[in-house]
């Protein structure tokens, strides 16, 4: 059956995913449902609508890292998300990795997607060097993917003075909590986080900042905390630069 609606794309996304395919037949027979479903963007109509008019769905969105993100679904067992992505023309988006894999497929205009490849040692959590391997445009109808962590790192861009709208199905997540923009010019990694903890994650490195002991205490307590590895590793780099100065 063809799929032309969000519903039937992912009945048939976890029906694949119930198959427990490998890698390769999971992304062939992924993109080609994909293609199908970004081949007509007349499904997508309602939710522009109800983004526009409806404030209680627009309320609702889950605040992810990624401002221009649309939640579509959640799978109930986790094992995957369907995301719409808005991209303005002339804004280049980060450069950034993902905690999943993820197939992606225009909707709505073009889009340029250049992939990255890291090519330090990786020891220096902030550090990073980056080289581009790849400059491809999409047209609607057209897919792409990235792998988790260091192997999906890429950057989107609308092309042609035009907003474009590209669809996302990512899987289960391998890291949780953040991804990294990379900044080739500078050679920095920097893990960026969801709105709701990201107040919490920068007063934490302010505190790494200040070398008095009012501030170590208060990293030391966070740090024997209940929290998660993300934000426990953020109290250890603090720590370790406070102890630096």
């Amino acid at each position: 059956m063809a799929i032309n609606n969000l519903d039937q794309f992912c009945q048939q996304f976890k029906a694949l995913l119930d198959q427990k395919p490998d890698w390769p037949e999971l992304l062939a027979k992924g993109r080609a449902m994909l293609g199908e479903l970004v081949s007509n963007h007349d499904w997508f109509k309602d939710t522009l609508s109800r983004l526009v008019l409806d404030q209680v769905f627009l309320k609702n969105q889950w605040q992810s890292i990624d401002p221009n993100d649309i939640q579509l679904y959640f799978s109930p067992d986790k094992d995957f998300s369907v995301r719409a992505f808005i991209w303005e023309p002339g804004t280049y988006y980060p450069i950034h990795d993902h905690g999943a894999w993820g197939i992606v497929g225009a909707l709505i205009n073009q889009v340029r997607e250049r992939k990255f490849a890291r090519v330090d040692d990786m020891s220096d959590v902030n550090h990073a060097k980056v080289k581009q391997i790849s400059d491809a445009t999409l047209s609607p109808g057209e897919t792409t993917y990235v792998l988790p962590l260091h192997d999906g790192i890429h950057q989107m861009l609308a092309l042609k003075n035009q907003v474009a709208v590209t669809i996302h199905v990512y899987g289960a997540p391998v890291r949780k909590g953040f991804i990294h923009y990379y900044d080739p010019h500078f050679n920095t990694a920097i893990r960026v986080y969801r709105p709701s903890i990201n107040k919490k994650m920068l007063a934490i490195k302010a505190l790494g900042s200040i070398p008095e002991d009012w501030a170590k205490e208060v990293l030391l307590t966070a740090l024997n905390s209940a929290e998660p590895d993300y934000i426990l590793d953020e109290c250890r780099y603090s720590l370790d630069k406070m102890g630096d100065k």
